[in-house]
């Protein structure tokens, strides 16, 4: 009854709206054929004749009941028809590489690709199909996705305010300050740190317990923290520093600030720090070999004038920022999936009760590059390995929907 009152709703809309047509496929790559969809529903003949075709040659992945077999294959039961077949378009085409897929269906005509999207279009998606967990997929996120990153950092960083500040801005002269420091910068280093390939007597034990999780997390706390300028005064000439410093600034920024995530700013950092470290690259006692060969002509008069300097400058920052929660993405994904993942795009698939693994593989490929659509690359660009996981068992756990529209009472 749904899935009729569901058609009857297509076919008026398409009545009041615009003649029957097919309009490019928004959430696949481009296909070369033109020719339309010739009809807004399918006949029984054509839905039978796809099952056919479904149990010859997409059963063996994607079930005959549109229940997938492996957990990185989608489940492809009650997805649009318009989407199923504008993606076949474009395995056959070649626009989607898969090489399992064009020859599964490269002896298919035009008929045969509609009558397989028609299909599974037909079918019914359990509610248990997206995930093998509780039903309730919210009340599973409970990793670090969805535990504020930024006060667990804060939680975790009270055994380094003594040294380094209570927001990370020091004022012990020779201990640096670690607001507004780059976030994978921080990571390595307590890494560095923790695996005994960066020597610090002091920096050692307090890291060396401490897992990922929570090394992140404190590295995303001092890196969202607004840095201040140290307040110890340079033994050394800025003046003299700046020319010294000429050969720093590709890594770490023409005004000390850094672009590059992995290397740290310098701009109003602690001189006594700055020298010490400075000198530990020229000793060898820090390894890192481009370091070592651009401080290895350094005198100590340039050593304390490159510090002072550094110092004079004025801390801006990095370009950290505080991970969306799963809410915060899915109200995003939500703008072209649809209410809680169910499209009301016939182009643009519904991503609710889908498998679990698979939406974690859709978007990490997308994330990588290794997926085509500009618009799912741009959005997912930022994203983390635990958002995508948490994201992933948030779609698994919802409901797919026969009817996915939703009336608005006229004026």
């Amino acid at each position: 009854m749904h899935r009729m009152m569901y058609v009857l709703a297509l076919i008026i809309a398409a009545w009041i709206v615009a003649p029957v047509h097919a309009s490019a496929p928004k959430a696949g790559a481009k296909s070369k054929t033109k020719e339309p969809v010739a009809h807004i529903f399918a006949s029984p003949v054509e839905v039978r004749a796809g099952r056919a075709i479904a149990e010859q040659t997409c059963a063996r992945c994607h079930g005959v009941d549109g229940i997938s077999v492996e957990a990185s294959v989608p489940h492809l039961a009650s997805q649009h028809a318009d989407y199923l077949y504008a993606q076949l378009l474009a395995y056959k085409d070649g626009a989607r590489k898969k090489a399992q897929m064009r020859k599964s269906i490269k002896a298919f005509n035009d008929d045969a690709l509609r009558n397989v999207a028609a299909y599974y279009f037909s079918l019914d998606l359990p509610h248990t199909a997206g995930s093998q967990q509780a039903a309730s997929a919210d009340a599973q996120l409970t990793s670090a996705g969805d535990v504020d990153p930024e006060q667990a950092g804060k939680a975790a960083s009270t055994g380094c305010a003594s040294c380094h500040g209570k927001d990370g801005n020091s004022a012990l002269p020779g201990m640096p300050s670690l607001a507004g420091q780059n976030l994978e910068y921080m990571v390595n280093a307590m890494q560095a740190y923790r695996a005994a390939s960066r020597k610090d007597p002091m920096m050692r034990p307090a890291v060396a317990l401490l897992n990922d999780d929570t090394i992140e997390n404190l590295a995303l706390y001092y890196a969202l923290q607004a840095p201040k300028a140290s307040p110890t005064s340079a033994d050394g000439d800025a003046s003299a520093g700046k020319p010294v410093a000429t050969a720093c600034a590709e890594c770490h920024g023409a005004d000390g600030n850094s672009t590059k995530p992995d290397t740290p700013s310098l701009a109003g950092q602690d001189p006594r720090y700055l020298i010490n470290a400075t000198q530990a690259y020229k000793a060898g006692m820090r390894d890192h070999s481009a370091m070592q060969s651009i401080v290895s002509s350094l005198n100590d008069d340039d050593i304390n004038n490159v510090a002072a300097y550094y110092a004079s400058l004025a801390p801006t920052g990095g370009t950290a920022r505080k991970p969306l929660t799963t809410a915060q993405w899915a109200e995003r994904c939500d703008r072209c999936h649809g209410l809680d993942g169910n499209s009301t795009d016939p182009q643009i698939p519904s991503i609710s009760s889908q498998g679990e693994e698979y939406l974690a593989k859709a978007m990490t490929a997308y994330r990588e590059r290794d997926r085509g659509n500009t618009i799912m690359r741009a959005m997912l660009k930022p994203i983390k390995d635990v958002e995508i996981e948490n994201l992933a068992r948030h779609y698994a756990g919802k409901r797919r929907k026969s009817v996915v529209f939703v009336t608005i009472p006229c004026k």
